[in-house]
């Protein structure tokens, strides 16, 4: 996988880990809170009262759950490993004082006993106030609180030998909604921001990589027409190059043998001619020089449009007529002159590596 592919699965697990954090903070600021209906006899009367006092924990199933009100054997406070709880009904609601130890250990020792929800109150001095559970440890039972003083009577009326029944129903959603809200279209907009982001990314890489494969493209194009220029011949046996045990092809590095194709540069270095084709066509350049044969044609094909003028040579510094002077022959492909003595003058060719400057090229 490359940089590209890493960059983008780590911003998809970016979003799905800020997505998961927005639900499980939208879910803390939100809570649920629970009619508690409670029902005993006292006196041959039956009384019976309900309220909304009562608020599920943050890990609790929020459903209904009713039985019979049972308080723990020897620990008030179920902290103990051993603490237990007695009752011969099968559904039963265990009420439990807040205090000592986690809600989460209170909850799982109602649980082993069989219970079917677990009521926690309150300490003393709170009143009717509540606070949210978290019991991540015990997160399969239903389970709220409810305030010091509800609690404080029902466990007196069930010390006294009242058998106090308590049906626990599903109440109101409560919270910050307007942070909810808030939470969820800020990630909506940050999830498409973010798409819109890479999306921009994607074209803007489609499109840069079809331009270099365009301008690659031409560059072949020309690289293909300097080439067919080039100059070819077929090494012979009595050659320098085939007898010598020092010359070599640069790119293959094997020696010249007779009967091979060779190709000569105008920078007069000799390579195989099935050894510089396809290096022409990754790197339009010489490999030893540096000389660049796509460059070089269009210097040509701009010089042939070139003016030449003639140039006129006095034989004597005391000669006016130019009758006798000898005006030099012009060769207006390559500008080259040439006067009456047949001296070849020429420009030099000029490499891009400083190293071939001092090189001449005879023709």
């Amino acid at each position: 996988m490359d940089n590209r592919g890493r960059c983008r699965y780590l911003s998809v697990w970016l979003m799905v880990l800020v997505f998961q954090c927005c639900i499980q903070f939208s879910a803390s600021l939100i809570y649920w809170t629970a009619y508690v209906a409670v029902r005993y006899t006292w006196m041959n009367k039956t009384v019976a009262s309900m309220c909304e006092c009562g608020v599920f924990g943050v890990n609790a199933p929020v459903e209904s759950a009713s039985g019979l009100v049972v308080l723990p054997n020897s620990d008030p406070l179920a902290c103990l490993d051993n603490t237990s709880f007695t009752t011969s009904h099968e559904q039963w609601i265990a009420l439990i004082k807040k205090g000592n130890c986690t809600f989460s250990q209170k909850i799982q020792s109602a649980k082993r006993q069989g219970a079917s929800a677990v009521v926690i109150y309150n300490i003393d001095g709170t009143g009717n106030n509540t606070n949210l559970m978290d019991h991540s440890d015990a997160d399969d039972i239903v389970a709220i609180m409810i305030g010091n003083i509800l609690g404080t009577e029902i466990t007196n009326l069930v010390k006294n030998g009242t058998d106090v029944y308590m049906t626990i129903i599903v109440g109101n959603a409560h919270g910050l909604w307007l942070w909810a809200y808030a939470l969820f279209f800020t990630f909506v907009g940050i999830t498409a921001i973010s798409l819109f982001y890479f999306t921009f990314l994607f074209i803007k890489r489609m499109y840069i990589n079809r331009q270099l494969h365009m301008q690659q493209e031409e560059i072949k194009r020309e690289a293909k027409k300097a080439i067919a220029k080039l100059q070819v011949r077929t090494l012979r046996r009595r050659d320098p190059e085939v007898e010598s045990e020092d010359i070599s092809c640069v790119i293959c590095t094997d020696l010249f043998k007779h009967d091979e194709q060779v190709t000569v540069l105008p920078c007069r270095h000799l390579y195989h001619k099935k050894c510089i084709e396809p290096w022409f066509l990754e790197h339009p350049t010489c490999p030893m020089c540096k000389y660049n044969i796509i460059k070089s044609k269009i210097d040509e094909d701009s010089s042939e449009t070139n003016f030449c003028p003639p140039v006129m040579t006095l034989t004597t510094a005391g000669q006016h007529d130019t009758s006798h002077s000898d005006i030099q022959s012009m060769d207006t492909a390559n500008c080259v002159y040439r006067d009456t003595d047949h001296v070849d003058v020429q420009t030099e060719h000029i490499y891009e590596n400083p190293a071939f400057e001092d090189h001449q090229i005879s023709i």
